[in-house]
């Protein structure tokens, strides 16, 4: 498949940096953690793990609400399972024409990015809460603990009780963004 000239960049920021935003479509998806973002005439708003931000690109080129409210149905319900056939008839499109307009906004496929959400909430989870792996696999939409934990240590690099055990303790401020 061939990829758009403008892929979506990732960048890690350090707790208590400030991002400040100069082109009007810009993406925010806050997959670990949480942010505050701020416009010019706006109170700070939180973002928690989850989160997804999509600005309009242009007064002429408004937002594809096919996909927006595919990925408010993802972010509201993330251990449903999705599949991409069950998100496009949600949002009354075909399965071919959803796939496609959902790579061209986001940059990644439905299940890439409902994989990232999942494990974005997960790390969330397990530095703010004592659930149990399995509740926590559970809960973000895994059917065992194994397959969680797998899915997990590949995206983070280290097993879950692992990773729960890094972050306790560490400093978790939100990193300020400012658009």
């Amino acid at each position: 498949m061939k990829r758009s000239a403008e892929a979506a960049h990732v960048h890690r920021l350090a707790a208590g940096t400030q991002l400040v935003l100069s082109d009007s479509d810009t993406v925010i998806l806050v997959l670990r953690g949480a942010c505050a973002t701020r416009g010019a005439r706006q109170q700070p708003q939180r973002l928690e793990a989850g989160a997804l931000v999509l600005r309009r690109a242009t007064n002429t080129q408004p937002i594809d609400k096919q996909v927006a409210r595919a990925l408010g149905l993802l972010q509201a319900e993330p251990a449903k399972p999705w599949t991409v056939q069950r998100l496009a008839r949600a949002v009354g499109l075909s399965r071919a024409a959803f796939a496609r307009r959902f790579l061209a906004v986001t940059g990644r496929s439905p299940r890439r990015l409902l994989s990232e959400l999942r494990l974005g909430l997960a790390a969330s989870l397990l530095e703010s809460t004592d659930d149990s792996l399995a509740e926590v696999a559970l809960h973000v939409g895994y059917a065992s603990e194994f397959a969680f934990s797998r899915a997990f240590k590949r995206r983070h690099g280290v097993a879950p009780g692992s990773f729960r055990r890094q972050q306790q303790g560490a400093n978790s401020s939100p990193i300020r963004l400012a658009a």
